[in-house]
């Protein structure tokens, strides 16, 4: 990739596009970073009031390519991330056994789990670890073959599972997916009655939208690659659409993760935020987000 800084781009073509959650119309709101093989650019970036997201515009093809490009997919920075990241993943498995109905524990079988976005499998091997039976799926070609030569299972499409399983996990890959609903609602399908949800996603929207109208005047890159920007409110609303039941929404502080002296500040003061305002207002830079297969409203 070229280490060209992105120019800013003032002759979009910008169409207008409607809410990934909601429907509605969205507002344009500005521009922000992206990248593919090619080099970086400039995407236009709308926002939802109603929902309270962002959403990146940008064609099909550039945003599959940038999958390739990305350093979380990158063999090379394959061991560092399992080190940064391995703890934090016993935490989300954790999760799973403690919200995981007894029926799903019981001594006849194996818990089954879905990594959606498995990458380089790390969760799976560890949820193979803790005798579950643990299924990814992943779009990134090189990735899939590459866990398949390990001896996981993983299919790029979640059309491709043979049965349906009691839990499924979508650790900071949602807010890569443009059509939400869709694959929530696939999702849905796919899990036992009573199956459980966890999802990761970040949460930059208000500190987007400050930098975005007083500091970098139009720019969001802060939501950084993201194809949709997430926020409480934004989560709330897609999974009551897509008939998922929220348990727990928990402040992601860092907890199990190795980070760097930056990084782990702008975690913990997030948290304190949170705390101060009594988890009203979670300010930390992600959420992880507990549900469980509802009714659809």
């Amino acid at each position: 990739m070229k280490n060209t800084k992105p120019k800013y781009n003032s002759s979009f073509s910008v169409k207008p596009l409607e809410c990934p959650v909601c429907g509605q119309s969205m507002a344009f709101s500005g521009q922000a970073d992206y990248y593919d093989r090619a080099g970086p650019y400039k995407t236009p970036i709308h926002f939802c009031k109603s929902c309270d997201i962002f959403y990146r515009q940008v064609d099909d093809a550039r945003r599959l390519d940038h999958f390739h490009a990305a350093s979380y997919v990158q063999r090379t920075n394959e061991q560092d991330l399992f080190h940064t990241r391995i703890k934090f993943f016993r935490y989300v498995l954790s999760l799973v056994e403690k919200y995981a109905k007894a029926e799903f524990r019981d001594a006849h079988r194996s818990l089954r789990l879905v990594d959606f976005g498995s990458s380089y499998g790390h969760l799976l091997e560890l949820a193979e670890d803790n005798g579950m039976c643990a299924v990814g799926i992943e779009i990134n070609e090189d990735l899939l073959a590459s866990c398949k030569r390990k001896g996981m299972v993983v299919y790029k499409d979640l059309k491709e599972l043979p049965e349906k399983v009691d839990a499924v996990t979508l650790i900071d890959s949602l807010y890569y997916v443009p059509d939400c609903r869709a694959v929530l609602a696939d999702i849905r399908k796919r899990l036992s009655a009573g199956g459980i949800l966890i999802v990761r996603v970040t949460n930059r929207n208000l500190y987007a939208r400050f930098m975005g109208k007083y500091v970098s005047r139009g720019d969001f890159t802060t939501i950084g690659d993201a194809i949709v920007g997430y926020s409480v409110r934004g989560m709330r609303k897609l999974l009551a659409l897509t008939g998922f039941r929220i348990l727990k929404i928990i402040p992601d502080y860092g907890k199990g993760k190795r980070l760097g002296v930056r990084k782990k500040l702008l975690y913990w003061v997030g948290y304190a935020l949170t705390l101060l305002a009594v988890k009203r207002v979670i300010l930390t830079p992600g959420i992880i987000v507990v549900a469980r297969v509802g009714i659809v409203t």
